[in-house]
């Protein structure tokens, strides 16, 4: 009996040394993340930040800039209605996720590793920008330095805010070098699928995010060009356009940033029932009595037919029609799908606008212009007849609203851009309906969160007076 329990004791004993010796491993996940490195933050913003954008275009900017139209109210951003959280989620998911962009680069500089640096510069830049033009001044110099015991950064004005951005985007065209991938993206990142093997010792996906981060210049710089006293846009855009072995932009739709989404976990589709894209909608009257006008090939991509017609209801009608509307396509929301952070359509019809506008004499606009409008079509699989471009409200006229007009469709289902460039310039032209009240009109912009007014008052408050109030009929910086 002795001899028994002295061998129970010793097995207890040895047990508890294997279960000591093995504890950590036992309750270690194999696939969570032990250490955090730029590689293994890189999918996670690109992903989330092109989710978050594809849903604002769809729940925003397509009611406000009369892609749809609500058929079940009478109220909404279609008829200006602007609710005072419009843009919380907006501050909020993109400084969350630019403090994830911010560690990127915080572990680039610790690897010294440039591409990681210069492709966090450029998402930074990006992000910011969007940013900006949907409030106006915010935080960015002290922005994100709660490690630091900074809690309440400073507002820096939106010309602060430009003028770091077209520097940043400058100093990233610099850094990247095609000559390495991206060491710790082994399988490849989400936007380039560029991972840490090279083709005749280059790699192709560094030279396209390098595009990528210069033909992003291009828009940054565009947005100010009516303040070119203060920004000199129209030298700088000279410059890139002049020199396109120091500044490569986006040559094709093989160049452009659109994110590939499979919807198979972790990449979920953006929405997870693809009849609530289409519920209680129709597609609005400008959006495809437009494109019926120029007998575009993208109709079907983007709209269904009622009875081999494309109908739409007007924006802010005050009666509903009796009439069935076309809507938009379910297909937009299924997935393996790509989102749109910057196309290269996008690219060519700045080019025709900065030609037009006589800052690149040297380009031809109508070049330009066809070659952007063919790029549009193609990028959502659409094919141009061979007869497109001789249709008279098609072909090319020379005129900034026919450029613009055509910009607008290029810009479908990015982000908030359609409605940033309106506020730039005008166009598309978008009729009032009957049914928008009289006292409301189209935001300039987003009012901010009241978190921010409560946890941070005193610089709000100064960015308020600066701006000259925080409503959405204030203007921005470059809209004056």
């Amino acid at each position: 009996m002795k001899r028994i329990k002295i061998l129970a004791l010793i097995a207890t004993m040895a047990v508890g040394a294997i279960a000591c010796s093995n504890f950590e491993d036992i309750n270690t996940d194999p696939n969570r993340l032990t250490k955090v490195n730029p590689g293994s933050l890189l999918n996670p913003i690109l992903y989330n930040l092109a989710i978050f954008n594809w849903n604002r275009a769809d729940d925003f900017t397509f009611d406000l800039m009369q892609v749809s139209v609500p058929t079940n109210s009478l109220g909404g951003v279609s008829r200006y209605y602007m609710s005072d959280a419009a843009g919380n989620s907006t501050w909020n998911s993109y400084y969350k996720w630019l403090s994830n962009i911010n560690e990127m680069e915080r572990q680039a500089d610790a690897l010294n590793d440039p591409n990681y640096k210069a492709i966090a510069i450029t998402l930074r830049s990006w992000v910011y920008q969007l940013l900006t033009d949907c409030f106006g001044d915010i935080p960015m110099s002290e922005a994100l330095q709660g490690t630091s015991g900074l809690f309440k950064p400073k507002f820096d004005t939106q010309k602060e805010v430009y003028t770091a951005i077209i520097n940043d985007l400058d100093k990233a065209n610099t850094l990247f070098d095609d000559t390495k991938g991206l060491a710790y993206n082994a399988d490849g990142e989400l936007l380039y699928l560029t991972s840490n093997q090279l083709t005749a010792g280059k790699s192709a996906g560094i030279a396209k995010w390098r595009k990528f981060c210069n033909s992003l210049r291009l828009r940054v710089l565009l947005r100010v060009l009516g303040k070119d006293t203060e920004m000199g846009s129209k030298a700088k855009l000279q410059q890139m356009l002049n020199s396109p072995t120091t500044y490569p932009i986006f040559q094709s739709n093989d160049d452009a940033a659109l994110l590939s989404i499979s919807g198979v976990f972790p990449q979920d589709a953006p929405m997870t029932r693809p009849q609530d894209f289409t519920s209680y909608r129709a597609v609005a009257s400008s959006f495809i009595d437009t494109l019926n006008a120029w007998n575009d090939p993208r109709r079907p991509i983007f709209c269904t037919p009622v009875v081999d017609q494309y109908i739409g209801w007007p924006s802010g009608y005050d009666i509903a029609p009796s009439t069935a509307a076309s809507n938009l396509n379910q297909n937009l929301a299924k997935t393996p799908s790509k989102v749109v952070l910057m196309s290269y359509a996008e690219v060519e019809l700045i080019r025709a606008e900065l030609a037009i506008r006589d800052i690149t004499p040297n380009v031809s606009a109508e070049d330009a212009y066809r070659r952007g409008v063919t790029a549009a079509i193609a990028q959502w699989g659409g094919v141009v007849p061979p007869t497109y471009f001789n249709n008279p409200a098609v072909k090319y006229r020379g005129t900034l609203q026919q450029v613009l007009t055509q910009k607008y469709f290029a810009l479908f289902f990015c982000d908030y851009q359609q409605w940033f460039e309106y506020l730039r310039t005008g166009y598309p032209i978008l009729p009032r309906g009957k049914g928008v009240p009289d006292g409301n009109q189209m935001p300039f912009r987003l009012k901010y969160p009241q978190t921010i007014q409560s946890t941070n008052a005193t610089n709000y408050k100064a960015a308020v007076s600066s701006m000259g109030g925080d409503s959405f009929s204030t203007m921005l910086w470059w809209q004056k």
